[in-house]
């Protein structure tokens, strides 16, 4: 058992009524932003170092601000610009909205309320609103289990991030979660089988039926239309984003409990990959595994428990035993006609994703045919 200690983040979003200072201060470095930006496009510059030295001195001729508010502009300029290449779009990128990003050098958190160094002894102090969520990681922080990070600030919300140091040991037994459009299926080593049932299809496909009827509403009332399209999509995105973290919510708290490791696919780039015609990619596109993945991910690594990613490819084909191909034998079941392994599609991508990370496999000795057979494992279900 080895330790490693790490540094976890986690931004806490906390309200606020902001003044005229304040929207002064915002608006002043959204145009510190896009003169960062010009003058990186017109240069072609992508060293931060280089682009706050050539701004500096016309910076400080336009602005009577903290130098530290430059270092943020660049940086932010620089990773806009970055973003937009990526894209391949043509022209340059500009700031719209209003936000601004400040390293802890320019801000003091007590608790209730933050104090912002606008220039040498000039501060704005904003009073937080907060409610039982954010109240814990303030008593947290007073503690001092937790400190704070580069803070993030818009015109109705202050996010701060709170940092708390973990110790991720490498734990004896592991858990593989396979996500599915209507289930979490989670594999253990000691053994269990952890099968979530969730309606995240299910609110997809309903939404996605009325947007259908807004839209053919749209030719007669096209504001009406706009609006409800807008009203229904932040309702789906809500509903989804509550459900899937209760759902890892419930998978952590189970590894926790059992100090489990955790593995999970890496599905980077899988929208990309997958080309099945225009239904599929609907469905691919409303999938929400890296939601379910990230909130799994600074969850577990919260509580100190290791997450590790293993390639996706052949999970649910191959057999975990032999390597052999897996052949459907009824609903949702593999059969390896090879070695004579079966077991549930969801449950081998599960034993595969253990045997790549070199986990113990939840099998037990072969039988008088020479076939593997899977351990009585404990079967939790649960519905959210």
């Amino acid at each position: 058992m080895y330790t490693l200690l790490v540094e976890v983040y986690l931004g806490v979003p906390f309200g606020y009524e902001p003044d005229d200072e304040m929207r002064k201060l915002l608006e002043d470095f959204r145009e510190m932003i896009n003169f960062c930006i010009d003058y990186a496009y017109k240069r072609r510059i992508t060293s931060y170092a280089r682009l706050r030295r050539g701004v500096y001195g016309e910076w400080k001729r336009r602005w009577n601000y903290s130098t530290h508010f430059c270092h943020s502009a660049c940086k932010i300029a620089l990773a806009m610009l970055k973003k937009h290449r990526k894209k391949h779009k043509k022209g340059k990128p500009e700031a719209k909205k209003l936000f601004m990003q400040l390293d802890p050098q320019l801000y003091r958190f007590y608790g209730d309320k933050i104090r912002i160094s606008v220039r040498p002894r000039k501060f704005i102090f904003i009073n937080l609103k907060f409610g039982e969520y954010q109240k814990k990681f303030i008593d947290a922080w007073r503690e001092g289990k937790l400190k704070t990070g580069e803070i993030t600030v818009n015109e109705n919300k202050i996010i701060i991030p709170f940092k708390k140091e973990v110790d991720l040991q490498n734990p004896r037994e592991w858990i593989a979660i396979d996500i599915n459009e209507s289930n979490v299926t989670a594999v253990s080593s000691n053994p269990h089988v952890l099968r979530v049932d969730h309606e995240l299809r299910t609110i997809h496909t309903t939404y996605f039926i009325i947007r259908r009827k807004i839209q053919k509403l749209a030719r007669y009332k096209p504001k009406t239309a706009r609006r409800l399209l807008k009203n229904y999509s932040d309702r789906e995105k809500n509903r989804t984003r509550d459900l899937c973290h209760k759902i890892s919510k419930e998978i952590v708290n189970f590894a926790r409990q059992n100090n489990l490791g955790i593995v999970m696919e890496d599905l980077k780039g899988i929208r990309k990959r997958i080309r099945y015609g225009r239904q599929m990619n609907r469905r691919l596109h409303s999938w929400n595994f890296r939601d379910l993945q990230f909130y799994i991910d600074y969850k577990a690594r919260l509580n100190g428990l290791p997450v590790e990613y293993v390639n996706p490819r052949g999970t649910s084909s191959l057999c975990p035993i032999c390597g052999g191909k897996l052949a459907p034998n009824g609903h949702r079941l593999l059969r390896c006609l090879r070695c004579g392994y079966e077991s549930d599609r969801d449950v081998t991508a599960g034993i595969n994703m253990l045997r790549m990370r070199g986990a113990p496999l939840p099998l037990k000795a072969i039988n008088e045919d020479s076939s593997p057979l899977l351990s009585e494992m404990e079967r939790i279900v649960i519905k959210c």
